[in-house]
This record gives structure tokens, C-alpha cells and sequence, in this order.
């Protein structure tokens, strides 16, 4: 018999009984039960009854179906409290739709979003200097974000590389208080990112107190190691990110509007309206032991020591720059403004500035849903992001520009976006760095000829060193700012009023560290614009259809040629002119699809193939 047919016998039993006791009871009579209106056959004892009750739930089949049907509660509890996670649901929201469940039949469902998600709201707020703080423990912390790892990411883990973030968050536009959280990733598979300490200040913080005790937990961690998983993990800091305010204050040095701001070299600035970087060439750069031991005290802040200095970390190659600031929304921006605001010997005209904005506006069909935006008018140039400044640096600005800008202009231009290109790609920054660092300069050099002195600015200068970061790190999105800035704008989202904030996010961050870490496993799409592959230097295809046995019908072109061949041809970092005429439809493996790029219509039967480069 199986466990359904016992529950419905043992049903149809309980049933009986209670017509029994129910007619007992109407007639009085405690002796005996009379049941007229059950058949002879079907009638129970009580001792009986019990006994088949006593039977059917000492089924093992049904206890295991029992135990099944008790999990459920349970399952959508933590289904609830997961899906309030993902989608920062309020808890007054929670609280009313635990109310509508609990009328339907789930009454084993908590009353409160606060008894769902199990807040203990034990979290200690410090005061120091004026800076409100929040601090976790670092090794708990790493512990816990660690065991949200699938075991197959973590089974043979030896040693865990660490990157860390700090900078502002302003959370409302009728107030000047921002939120400076300390924020480090775990450089895993998916990357993992939280805060080691939160913060709440009413202007930018003018020490930096309140990281002390962070610093020292990860010194003792770095020195002895993580215990974790019946093991001791080597813990080791890959890199310290953050913008070059940010940058000054963790080090505790003079800001990049100083006479001394770079980080990197001791070159004097000059001052012409701004401090500029005038010096190219012979350049003396820093090292750890001379910013240790201060031997350009102006570059110092007086009587200041980085909390950071304590740790067994190069004070110098360790504070990479970060590209997403200072080459997207620093330089490109620069770019863009001048060529569309600037003096009349480098502004577009009019009607060149609307060509251009409608070509961009023409691309946002061709453009595939791994791009977090889609090109914009440059009439929104102000709104636009750190991705739509890079999406136009490395992919979109090259097509656009052409025919339009001035061609010393569009030529600079190149450079400044084939470098930017070879060093985001982790295989060409590999290879290709030393001639990106060649272009970049070339490019401050030749920047100084066509937009003069006050084009070398500190984000322009910064150029200069910007490739050795990358063969440092492996590409520039190993070491950029761009995965914490997302999980920022998460972080302001927690907030929802000017009350307790640190609480809201302490809160808001519990719950949701107790989701587990999924890799996610990117689902092919062949849906034009995402239908686009490079298969090799020479060839590259549009997915047509799917077939059967994991293989596609695709459109192959063959016999790709460079798109531009200044300043070098542009099949080095994967742009192609690819035409109609060489190509033919072929049966590929679907696992030959591995390398993304998109295509734009340049006019009958030419089409323009430009690689995705960026990994993040």
C-alpha cells in the first residue's frame, strides 16, 4: 500500500470516528456508540481505530511523506525571505503579504518581515571624530561570505586574494550626509563583494579612525592566516581601489590639485589656470620604501600616517589607478566636452554634432544585452555614465567619429582607444602592453599640440602610468572600481529614510548574506544583436538558428579586413570590415562560441565586426 492510500484510509477512519463521537454525544450516552448509519461491515472499534492510526503512521514510507509535506513551510520561508532579499522588498510590504498568506492557509508563516528574515539587531555604532561607524569582524566576515560558496569553488582553496574600496556614498539630495563604507571582494568565481565597516558622516571624513580597527584585524589575518574549513587559507590584498580624492585621503597624501598630487611619479606640477603635468619624459617614479619613508615630504600630509601603512602591502602598486574615473569619466569626457563645447579651433559644428548624435542613436539596435546601456544623444553628454563613456572609448567612438571629426582629432583619438582597448583585454595586455604605454604617451604628447598646455591635466597625466597596472594586475578591469560602484548603488538602495541608517544597512546587509553564491551560468542567447561571434583572427559569424546535437546554423565570414589602420590595424584588438560576398552558411559546435562581439550595417553587403573586450 502506498503512502497515499494510507493517508486516505487512515482519513476515511478518522472520519468515521468523529461521526460516532458527534452522535454519542447528541444522544448522551457515554457506554456505547450507536452507528446506525454505517454499514455493519464498516463499523470500528475505537481500540481498532487506534490501532490502524498507530499502524499507518508507523509506515516509514509515510513518515517520509510526512516529513516531506513539514518541509514545505520551511521551503517557502526561506523562498520568501529570498526573494525580499533580491529585490529589497520593504518590510511593510513583507509584513502585508505575510498577512494575506496567513488568511489563505498558511498559518506556520511568520507575522513580521523581522521574525522572517531573523534580525537580532545586535549591531554596535561607534562615534569617532564625528564619524558614526559600524564594524564587522573581518575574519567572520570572510567566513561567512566564503561558506556561501558552492564546495566545488572551495573544496582546494589555499589561499584567498582579497581587493578592497573605499569612497563616498551620498544618500540624499536634501542632506550632505554620505556613507563611507570599507568594502572588499573576494576574488572568486563569482566575485563576491561586502563591507568590512560602514560609516555615516555629515561632510567628507578628515580622519581616517574609524578603519583603524579594520586595518589591524586584516594585519593579524594577513600574518596568521584564515581558519576556515578545517584549514588555514593564506589571506593576501591584491589591491586598494578608489578615485583620486579618495585615493589622497586613504593615503593620507596631498590631492591631485596639489603641486605634488601624482601618486606615482615626483614630478613638480605646474600652474596654468589649473595645475597641469607638462613633464613626459625621465620621469622619477615612487616606490614603497620612499613613500615610507617620506622622501618628497610635500607630497605628505603633515603629521598624517596612512592606516594602511601597516600593512605588508607595496604603498605604492597597490593603489592602482583606476581607469573607470580617470580615463572614462576623466579623459573621454574631457574628449567629448571640448569637442563639443571647446574652443572653435577643435569644436564640431552644429550639424557634426548632431550626425553624430544620430549615429549613436542608430547603433542602439546593434548593441547586445551585455552592455548595461545603450548609446545616448550627446545632448544628455552630462547624464551620461562611467559604461556609456567607456562603451564610446572603446567601441562606438571609433565608428561615429569617422568622417566627421577633423582627422588629426580622430586620429589621437585612435590612440587614446587602442590602448584602452589592448588594456582591457586581459590576452593583449599580456602581450601588447608596452606598445599601449607607447600610445599613451604619444597621446599626453600629442594632447599638449592640439588642445594645449591645460589639456595635461592630473587625469590626462595619469595615462602615463596607467599601463603598468595592467601588466601588474592582468587588465584594467582587474583592478577597477567598476564592480564596487554597482554595489554601492545597491547599498544606497537599502536605505529608505534619514533614520538609524547605519541599522537599515547592517540590517539590510544580514539578510541578504545569507543567500547562497550561485555561478551564473551565462545562457546563450542567438537573438540578434546577441547572435555575433569572432571565431578566429580570420573569421567570425552571425548565428542564423539553432540545430539539434548542440551545434547552430550560422553565417561565416571569411577574408576579415581592418577597420582602420590607424594607429595600427585594428584586427590587433579585434575590429573587422567583413562583407557579404565572402561568407557561407555552415553547421558549428556551439562550444566554438566563445568570444562575444556585435555588428553594425555600414552599407550594403559591408558590415562592421567589433570584438567585446571588457570582462566586467
Amino acid at each position: 500500500m502506498t503512502s497515499k492510500e494510507r493517508r486516505r484510509q487512515y482519513n476515511t477512519i478518522w472520519a468515521r470516528v468523529s461521526r460516532a463521537q458527534k452522535k454519542a454525544a447528541n444522544k448522551e450516552t457515554v457506554s456505547s456508540v450507536e452507528m446506525t448509519s454505517i454499514p455493519e461491515t464498516d463499523i470500528f472499534s475505537h481500540s481498532q481505530l487506534f490501532e490502524e492510526e498507530n499502524l499507518i503512521f508507523s509506515d516509514p514510507a509515510l513518515s517520509s511523506s510526512e516529513s516531506e509535506q513539514d518541509s514545505i513551510p520551511m521551503l517557502l520561508r526561506e523562498q520568501l525571505s529570498e526573494w525580499a532579499c533580491v529585490f529589497l522588498i520593504k518590510h511593510n510590504a513583507v509584513d502585508a503579504l505575510l498577512n494575506i498568506l496567513k488568511k489563505h492557509g498558511h498559518e506556520e508563516l511568520p507575522q513580521t518581515a523581522r521574525t522572517l528574515f531573523g534580525n537580532e539587531n545586535h549591531h554596535e555604532v561607534s562615534n569617532k571624530d564625528g564619524v558614526e561607524s559600524v564594524k564587522f569582524n573581518v575574519a567572520d566576515q570572510l567566513s561567512k561570505h566564503l561558506s556561501r560558496y558552492p564546495a566545488s569553488v572551495t573544496d582546494h582553496l589555499q589561499s584567498l586574494d582579497l581587493s578592497m574600496n573605499i569612497d563616498g556614498l551620498p544618500l540624499f539630495k536634501s542632506s550632505n550626509v554620505s556613507l563611507w563604507p570599507v568594502l572588499c571582494c573576494i576574488n572568486l568565481s563569482p566575485e563576491c563583494i561586502f563591507p568590512l565597516c560602514i560609516s555615516t558622516a555629515a561632510s567628507k571624513p578628515k580622519t581616517l579612525t574609524f578603519v583603524n580597527d579594520t586595518v589591524q584585524e586584516l594585519k593579524e589575518l594577513i600574518q596568521d592566516g584564515l581558519t576556515w574549513g578545517g584549514r588555514c587559507l593564506n589571506i593576501q590584498v591584491r589591491c586598494i581601489t578608489c578615485d583620486a580624492p579618495a585615493k589622497a585621503m586613504v593615503k593620507c597624501v596631498k590631492q591631485f590639485s596639489g603641486y605634488y598630487g601624482c601618486d606615482r611619479c615626483n614630478q613638480r606640477g605646474s600652474w596654468d589656470g589649473r595645475i597641469t603635468y607638462p613633464e613626459t619624459n625621465n620621469l622619477t617614479m615612487r616606490t614603497d620604501e620612499s613613500f615610507r619613508e617620506c622622501w618628497q615630504p610635500e607630497h605628505h600630509q603633515e603629521e598624517q600616517i596612512s592606516p594602511f601603512s601597516v600593512l605588508p602591502i607595496d604603498m605604492i602598486k597597490s593603489f592602482p589607478i583606476d581607469y573607470m574615473h580617470q580615463s572614462c569619466l576623466g579623459v573621454m569626457k574631457k574628449l567629448l566636452l571640448l569637442w563639443t563645447r571647446g574652443r572653435t579651433d577643435f569644436r564640431m559644428s552644429s550639424g557634426d554634432v548632431t550626425s553624430v548624435s544620430e549615429r549613436l542613436v542608430t547603433l542602439k539596435k546593434s548593441i547586445p544585452d551585455c552592455f548595461a546601456r545603450k548609446p545616448r544623444d550627446l545632448k544628455e553628454i552630462e547624464r551620461w555614465k562611467a559604461t556609456e563613456f567607456r562603451q564610446f572609448a572603446l567601441y562606438t567612438g571609433k565608428i561615429v567619429l569617422k568622417g566627421v571629426l577633423n582627422d588629426q582629432l580622430y586620429e589621437h583619438f585612435l590612440c587614446f582607444s587602442t590602448a584602452l582597448c589592448i588594456l582591457v583585454s586581459p590576452d593583449l595586455s599580456k602581450s601588447q602592453a608596452p606598445y599601449a604605454n607607447q600610445l599613451l604617451k604619444y597621446f599626453v604628447e600629442r594632447g599638449r599640440e592640439l588642445y594645449g598646455e591645460t589639456f595635461l591635466v592630473y587625469n590626462v597625466h595619469s595615462l602615463l602610468h596607467l599601463a603598468e597596472d595592467a601588466q601588474n594586475f592582468g587588465s584594467l578591469d582587474s583592478c577597477s572600481a567598476f564592480k564596487f560602484e554597482s554595489y554601492l548603488y545597491q547599498m544606497k538602495k537599502m536605505v529608505r529614510s534619514g533614520k538609524n541608517i547605519l541599522a537599515q544597512v547592517a540590517n539590510r546587509l544580514e539578510e541578504t548574506s545569507k543567500s547562497k553564491m550561485e555561478n551564473k551560468t551565462n545562457v546563450m542567447s542567438f537573438k540578434c544583436p546577441n547572435n555575433v561571434f569572432v571565431l578566429s583572427p580570420e573569421q567570425c559569424c552571425e548565428v542564423v538558428s539553432e540545430e539539434v546535437d548542440n551545434t547552430v546554423l550560422c553565417r561565416v565570414y571569411t577574408n576579415l579586413q581592418p577597420y582602420v589602420m590607424t594607429p595600427c590595424d585594428s584586427r590587433l584588438y579585434g575590429t573587422y570590415t567583413a562583407n557579404i560576398r565572402h561568407s557561407q552558411m555552415l553547421c558549428l559546435e556551439r562550444q566554438s562560441l566563445q568570444r562575444r562581439a556585435f555588428i553594425v550595417e555600414e552599407n550594403y553587403g559591408t558590415k562592421i565586426v567589433v570584438s567585446i573586450l571588457h570582462t566586467f
